[in-house]
This record gives structure tokens, C-alpha cells and sequence, in this order.
């Protein structure tokens, strides 16, 4: 049970944060949002890191991997705001999700072997939810965007990025703690440095998007750290879904201060969740 909460207060604390970067992102450039977030986290990621302890330094292997996470994840995330940016919050964090949990569930039972038919059904019941989330229509009532098969096509990519970033993880020693995560951080903010240079990127972000960068920063390190003491304490293709259900906050949030529109499938989709949630909290 212990693993399965864990990852739904990061599913939480991850929606709370993608909805402040993706309203970061409409008013200053992605690259820009997610470098200054990942930058002003890094010392609250660093605390967490010494709070909670190790049991063994990061090796090379384990480092590697970790560096590979942090590619994958940064990736995803530019990727994700610009989605967030440009089209309804409440349909693109939602289908980046399903795309994100997916990935995660065929490797973990590749790799760990099936939990058990409950749990498959919970894991199920969390796909499915988040699909229906996403089935709510795709114009927000103030904001007029629509969701376009470009833009859906970026949410899906975003995705696999954020699923590859789980998967990268769990291939780390779980006794190194939440070291992985500063490598993957370091390695994140030195590639978003060397893409901005290459591009010749605009890398600061207007005073009205100072608060929602630095909170997308904080929520996301937080989460990241909940997500690993989940995935060390259970399987893959249990917490990763769990994790992946961040879109409800999302989309609550998006509902509430932005007053996009909410569907009867979002509300079955989250009944779903909720029910998902239910069946894994009770095996895993």
C-alpha cells in the first residue's frame, strides 16, 4: 500500500506543477520555463536528498542511467509545456499521461513479471482513466485553442519521454536513494544550457511568469522525489500508472481557475481513477 500512495502524492504533486509550467509557458518560451525551474529546484532537490539519506553512492552504471533519465525527462517536459502552452490543459496533460503510463507497465511486467490479476486490473482501470479524461473536448471556454492532431501528436511524444524517464529510473540501484535524481537533474540543466546556446534561445522569463516557473520547479522536484521512493519500494508497472493519474489535479485546476470545460467522460475518467487507486492501494 505504502508504495501505491506514494505515487499518487506524486501524481498529485506533479499535476499541481505541470499546471503552473504550462501556464508559465504562455508567457515566456518552454526552454526558458523548464531551465529556470530546474535551476531554482536544484537546492530543494539537493535537501531532500541529504534529508532522506543513501545507503551507497551512485556508480558509473547507475549514473549513466540516471543521466539517460534526466535527457528523456527534460525532453519531455520542453515538449509538454509547449503542448500546455498552445491547446487546452485538460485534454493534452491527460493524454500525455495515458502515453506516459504505458511504456512503463509492458517493461516493468517484462522485466518484474506480472503483480497479479488485481493489480492488472487496477493498472487497467488507471489506463483507461486517463484516456477517458482526455475525452472531454478540446476547447477550453475562455481561451478558444483547440486541439489539434499536431498538437495531440506533441502530447503523445512528451508522453513516451516522461514513460522513458520512468523506465531509465528503475534501472538504478534503489540503495542510492535520490542521488539519481541530481544527476538526472545536472544533466537536464547542462543540456537545456547547451540547446539554448545552439539556438540562440531567449533564456529569461517576464515577471508575470517568475511565480509559475518557480512553483513548476519546486512541485516537480518534489514529485520526482515521492516517484522514486514509490518506484524503490514497489514495481514499475504498479506506480508508474498510479504516478501517471497526475492529469486529475491538472485538469481540476484547469476547470477551476482557467474555467475550461469539463465533460461527462472526465468525470467518469476520474471515478475510474479513483477506483484504480482503490484496487492497487489494496494489493500493492
Amino acid at each position: 500500500m505504502i508504495p501505491v500512495l506514494l505515487a499518487a502524492g506524486s501524481a498529485l504533486v506533479y499535476g499541481v506543477g505541470d499546471y503552473c509550467g504550462g501556464t508559465a509557458g504562455k508567457r515566456a518560451p518552454a526552454v526558458a520555463v523548464t531551465l529556470v525551474a530546474k535551476v531554482f529546484a536544484f537546492p530543494l532537490l539537493l535537501v531532500l536528498t541529504l534529508l532522506l539519506g543513501a545507503d551507497a553512492v551512485p556508480g558509473v552504471a547507475d549514473a549513466g542511467w540516471a543521466a539517460l533519465a534526466g535527457l528523456a525527462g527534460v525532453g519531455a517536459v520542453v515538449l509538454f509545456y509547449k503542448a500546455m502552452s498552445a491547446g487546452a490543459m485538460a485534454v493534452v496533460a491527460p493524454i500525455t499521461a495515458a502515453a506516459s503510463a504505458v511504456l512503463p507497465v509492458v517493461v516493468g511486467i517484462g522485466v518484474d513479471g506480472s503483480p497479479g490479476v488485481v493489480p492488472l486490473i487496477g493498472v487497467g482501470c488507471a489506463v483507461v482513466a486517463i484516456a477517458l479524461v482526455s475525452a472531454g473536448g478540446g476547447r477550453p471556454a475562455t481561451t478558444g485553442a483547440v486541439v489539434t492532431p499536431s498538437l495531440v501528436g506533441l502530447s503523445v511524444v512528451a508522453g513516451f519521454g516522461f514513460g522513458l524517464f520512468f523506465v531509465l529510473l528503475d534501472r538504478v540501484d534503489s540503495a542510492t536513494g535520490q542521488w539519481p535524481l541530481v544527476v538526472a537533474q545536472v544533466t537536464a540543466v547542462v543540456a537545456l544550457v547547451i540547446v539554448s546556446l545552439v539556438r540562440r534561445e531567449r533564456m529569461s522569463v517576464s515577471r508575470a511568469a517568475v511565480p509559475f516557473v518557480l512553483a513548476a520547479g519546486a512541485f516537480d522536484a518534489v514529485a520526482n522525489v515521492l516517484y522514486v521512493l514509490a518506484n524503490n519500494a514497489g514495481q514499475l508497472a504498479l506506480v508508474a500508472p498510479v504516478a501517471s493519474l497526475y492529469p486529475a489535479s491538472t485538469v481540476v485546476l484547469a476547470l477551476v481557475l482557467d474555467h475550461e470545460k469539463v465533460r461527462g467522460w472526465q468525470l467518469l475518467g476520474l471515478g475510474l481513477a479513483g477506483t484504480a487507486l482503490a484496487l492497487l492501494a489494496a494489493t500493492g
